[in-house]
């Protein structure tokens, strides 16, 4: 249901009723489209969508994009991702629709226009048409004599004559409001009671620009009223605002929603968090954090943590919470754990447990909320395995699905059966629990110094290459290339279908057997044979490197590598053709 333009107070109306609905907790979530979704706007939706939950009420999304000269492309399809990704979905917004929309305030700019209108019959804004170069100049001469920058007033005192000639001459012109002398009190969820002095402020301030375009102020306070918002919730930097949102409710008859500011999210070092900020590069945004290949979950425990979502008193001493990453015995700090999950957020989530105090933020905490979801949705997809084993249509769950996708993307030459068994599951499961404790997201099992990616990848021959000629001196080409035949040739023998423990124990025979038979001694058997299937020469023993990979994957690779020495450079003179 869309906005309808009526006569109704001389201002558009909402087709559904005027009352706020008090019995009826609605939030929304604003951003503007200026660039890509940064945390600190996650955040924001985390906490709005939680108390949206706890309450029954109805989280809003709403798009703020009437500033048109910061409007970056592709703005709007990442703020959608992002949500879509972390599952913070919209019960009404520009993509689901909604009984107040529309829900862009580009789309909405006549009853920006209507409501400033109104205003300037009751005597509460006016035209102004004072130029760039005159505000300039009243600035700089306030600077230069230790004044705060403010405006003068000058227009508010133009007669209507004046006011009539100038507009009939398309003289451009923006619409201020008049801002009386009073003081007013800001009553914060978050903060408490603020006072403010509007003999302070900046003067008359402007609702409307010359491209008839609404300032944020004017269609921040006109939208949520219209959409019937009771509660805002916001960052910090909006408290100094917060005064002029009141006084045009003030002025406008209207009832104020409650308001609560979050606190500011800061650095590492407790600077600004910005593009400069060290960690920015990894977790500034929402769509680094994606690519990175961390759980949402994690995200959104960690985000919790940040900005004193979690149980804890307001101690102007608290300490920052990367003061505080040491686990106690339970797992946890406080009454907050890593391994909370969206619906152990939403039961414990009350506005007097959100901190004052601007915080650091962690991106070490952030990799302990990783590994402990990773681990959890691991877990997961093991009792998802054992209870769907025998089911005829067997799919995979959504964890491995995601993850093979990810690792086929990441790692040429890996490859998974287009159709996985429950076999294959198992097996990758198995991979990936014998990685516990070092995976936070998707990109630790590709990142080349971690060395994880030998699993699913096949290992460079030229890599093997140089390991092996470390070893002529031990074990001539000859009789290396005897035992990878040998071993590849046994190794495919293997009944792949026998338990694991008895699997590992023909194993451990057999290669056994083969480094005899073929002259090589066991230990540098070994260890070749490690360097065939990850590339390096320090890693697991290799009976459970061959369980972990399957006793095919190891024949193949075992048999790549053999191929590829017996066409390199090792000493033609020696070698056996098998």
């Amino acid at each position: 249901m869309f906005i309808a333009y009526g006569p109704l107070d001389g201002v558009a109306t909402c087709l559904v009723s005027h009352v706020r609905w008090m019995s009826s907790v609605r939030v929304r979530f604003a951003p503007s489209p200026t660039g890509y979704m940064h945390i600190g706007g996650l955040r924001t939706a985390l906490v709005n969508k939680l108390f949206a939950v706890k309450q029954n009420g109805r989280f809003i999304l709403r798009i703020e994009d009437t500033d048109k000269t910061r409007y970056h492309h592709g703005s709007y399809d990442d703020i959608m991702r992002s949500l879509q990704w972390a599952t913070l979905l919209p019960d009404e917004g520009p993509a689901v629709g909604g009984d107040c929309g529309p829900y862009i305030q580009s789309e909405r700019k006549d009853l920006y226009s209507e409501v400033a209108n109104q205003l300037i019959k009751q005597g509460l804004a006016y035209r102004c048409f004072c130029s760039v170069e005159r505000l300039e100049i009243l600035r700089n001469e306030q600077r230069r004599q230790g004044e705060s920058p403010r405006y003068d007033n000058r227009c508010r005192y133009l007669s209507e004559t004046v006011v009539a000639q100038r507009l009939a001459q398309n003289q451009p012109h923006v619409v201020r409001f008049k801002v009386p002398h009073t003081k007013m009190p800001v009553h914060d969820l978050v903060f408490g009671t603020v006072n403010f002095d509007t003999q302070d402020s900046e003067g008359d301030f402007i609702i409307l620009k010359s491209d008839h375009m609404p300032v944020y102020h004017l269609a921040n306070v006109v939208d949520d009223h219209y959409m019937n918002i009771t509660h805002v919730i916001r960052g910090a930097e909006w408290l100094s605002s917060t005064p002029k949102h009141l006084l045009l409710y003030d002025a406008l008859k209207w009832t104020p929603p409650h308001f609560a500011h979050l606190p500011l999210l800061l650095s590492s070092s407790g600077g600004k968090l910005s593009k400069r900020s060290p960690e920015f590069a990894e977790i500034g945004h929402v769509r680094n954090l994606i690519a990175a290949g961390y759980v949402p979950s994690a995200v959104l425990t960690w985000l919790s943590s940040v900005g004193g979502t979690r149980s804890e008193s307001k101690d102007e001493n608290t300490p920052d919470i990367d003061e505080k990453l040491h686990l106690d015995s339970n797992g946890t700090f406080g009454s907050w754990s890593p391994n909370m999950q969206f619906e152990d957020l939403v039961s414990r989530f009350n506005f007097d447990n959100i901190s004052r105090q601007s915080v650091k933020i962690s991106a070490d905490l952030l990799r302990i909320c990783g590994r402990v979801h990773f681990e959890k949705l691991l877990a997961d997809a093991s009792i998802y395995c054992s209870s769907h084993s025998a089911h005829i249509n067997y799919r995979s769950p959504a964890l491995l699905t995601e993850l093979r996708a990810y690792l086929t993307s990441a790692l040429p030459g890996a490859k998974f059966n287009e159709r996985p068994t429950v076999e294959d599951d198992v097996r990758m499961i198995r991979q990936l629990q014998s990685l516990s404790g070092r995976v936070s997201c998707y990109s630790d099992l590709t990142d080349p110094i971690l060395g994880f990616s030998s699993i699913w990848q096949p290992v460079n021959p030229s890599v093997c290459l140089q390991q092996f000629e470390k070893v002529w001196s031990a074990a001539s080409p000859d009789k290396v290339l005897r035992f990878l035949s040998l071993s590849e040739e046994k190794i495919q023998e293997l009944d792949t279908n026998a338990e694991e423990s008895g699997l590992a124990r023909k194993l451990k025979n057999c290669l056994k057997q083969c480094s005899h038979d073929a002259g090589v001694q066991h230990a540098t058997a070994m260890h070749l044979l490690r360097v065939c299937l990850m590339g390096q020469e320090i890693g697991p023993p290799v009976v459970d490197l061959i369980v972990l990979l399957s006793p095919k994957t190891a024949a193949e690779r075992i048999g790549n590598i053999r191929n590829y020495l017996r066409l390199s450079a090792v000493p033609a003179h020696s070698v056996t053709h098998s």
